[in-house]
């Protein structure tokens, strides 16, 4: 799957799960200053990740992700691993 398709989904997630109105187009949308989400919302997101694209995420990850291409790069690599 391209960087393209994961932040694609990536985005739906954050439309239909966590209900954020507006969807940033951009790789460099901050979760905190953009989106305005919590450490505990950022937690609750990559939860769905996980579910969604099959993978295990490492714990604590939420204390290091900033922005939407951070999380797109790692699910990428994680995805890559897999197959």
């Amino acid at each position: 799957m391209s960087y393209n398709e994961i932040h694609k989904r990536i985005q739906q997630i954050l439309l239909r799960k966590m209900r954020i109105l507006k969807v940033s187009p951009v790789y460099t949308a901050n979760f905190y200053d953009d989106f305005g989400l919590s450490k505990w919302e950022l937690n609750w997101l990559l939860y769905h990740i996980e579910d969604q694209f099959k993978i295990d995420l490492e714990n604590g990850l939420e204390e290091k992700l900033s922005t939407v291409n951070q999380l797109v790069a790692i699910v990428h690599q994680k995805q890559r691993r897999q197959y």
